[in-house]
C-alpha cells in the first residue's frame, strides 16, 4: 500500500513549506486516514491552522505523492 505522512511541530508557522512530507506507515485497514494530536500541548486553534497548512501542502505536491 502506498502511503505518506505529513508532519509539523507546534510553534511552526504552519506554512506549506514547513510541512514535512515523508513515507507513511501502513494502516490496519485500507481506505483509512489517521490524525494523532497531543492535545496536552496543542490548542484547537493550532490544530486547525496545521490542518489548513496540510491541505495546501497536499494541493501543491505531485500526485500520487512520491
Amino acid at each position: 500500500m502506498a502511503t505518506f505522512k505529513l508532519t509539523t511541530k507546534r510553534g511552526d508557522k504552519f506554512a506549506p513549506k514547513d510541512i514535512v512530507l515523508a513515507a507513511g506507515s501502513t494502516e490496519t485497514q485500507t481506505d483509512t486516514m489517521s490524525l494523532n494530536v497531543d492535545y496536552t500541548a496543542w490548542t484547537k486553534g493550532d490544530v486547525l491552522k496545521a490542518l489548513d497548512a496540510f491541505k495546501l501542502r497536499i494541493q501543491n505536491a505531485k500526485w500520487p505523492v512520491q
